[in-house]
């Protein structure tokens, strides 16, 4: 059993996927040759291998969510935060060669991976020698982060734990229940904000030109109970039963704060509504 985050998620959920991965192994043809590696493009790749981007619901056994995957590139993916600055690098660029994750130790010992992550990290050009051609394909793990609060962060989701509506429904709605400045400027700035994670403080001084997180939590909730019900999207609920009505929009998080450098609470905007709101060259939200 998982017991540790990872893009966001936590052991409960990452363990979410055992059955959905069981149940597709099981309509496997165990005389047919394992899947390659979907990383590296090893062939000699164990059958029970398989490593999720993605586990939110509902949970599939495909890219982009789950890769079945070596051990040595399955390996490298967890341990890419805590490797020595450059060597994830190094290691993309040898699969880029054409070389498997397993010969990466072979091919460059200890010392020389050092030297060399040293050398990418500080500009200078590397020979890193051509092994074979690889297969065509998305290199998805070209787009992984190194930043290790992502494993922790609800902005890491590639989509939010629930379905929300789609893009065009949550249109049809704010078109049907309206916006009033306030709120259009709230949903504007949330949704430009790095990685579309804000603190309702954040929030308060933005849009409302005032330091006071409880009004901006009033003014924010109201809209999304406003869009919850238009669109009878049912919310997450406390423990008591209550709604959680800003669920419809976003999704918080636990900063790692310390008395040094303390952090709030932030909530990440879903995607889906985003998109109407981020901002393209010239134009203040996609509505106008």
């Amino acid at each position: 059993m998982v017991e540790t985050f990872y893009n966001g998620y936590d052991g409960r959920q990452r363990n979410s996927t055992g059955k959905p991965l069981k149940a597709y192994l099981a309509t496997l043809d165990t005389m047919a040759p394992p899947q390659p590696c979907g990383l590296c493009g090893d062939p000699d790749r164990p059958r029970n291998q398989w490593h999720s981007e993605d586990y939110s619901s509902p949970v599939t056994v495909a890219p982009p969510q789950t890769y079945p995957l070596c051990n040595a590139c399955h390996g490298r993916i967890h341990k890419r935060f805590k490797a020595p600055a450059g060597e994830w690098e190094l290691f993309c660029r040898h699969v880029d060669a054409g070389g498997y994750g397993r010969e990466f130790t072979d091919h460059y010992s200890a010392s020389n991976r050092k030297r060399m992550a040293a050398a990418i990290v500080a500009g200078q050009p590397v020979d890193v020698p051509f092994i074979r051609q690889r297969l065509e394909g998305p290199a998805w793990w070209r787009e992984l982060t190194l930043d290790p609060e992502s494993l922790i962060a609800a902005w890491a989701r590639p989509r939010p734990l629930r379905p929300r509506p789609e893009t065009d429904q949550f249109s049809t709605a704010i078109e049907a229940i309206g916006l009033s400045p306030t709120e259009e400027a709230i949903l504007c700035f949330h949704a430009n904000a790095p990685r579309r994670s804000v603190t309702m403080r954040a929030v308060a001084q933005a849009a409302l030109n005032i330091d006071k997180p409880t009004a901006a939590n009033l003014a924010y909730g109201r809209l999304a109970r406003r869009l919850c019900q238009n669109l009878g999207w049912e919310p997450d609920r406390r423990d008591d039963g209550s709604p959680i009505w800003m669920s419809m929009v976003a999704e918080g998080w636990n900063p790692p704060s310390t008395p040094q450098a303390p952090r709030e609470y932030e909530l990440v905007m879903v995607p889906s509504l985003a998109a109407l709101f981020m901002v393209a060259a010239g134009s203040s939200s996609a509505l106008t």
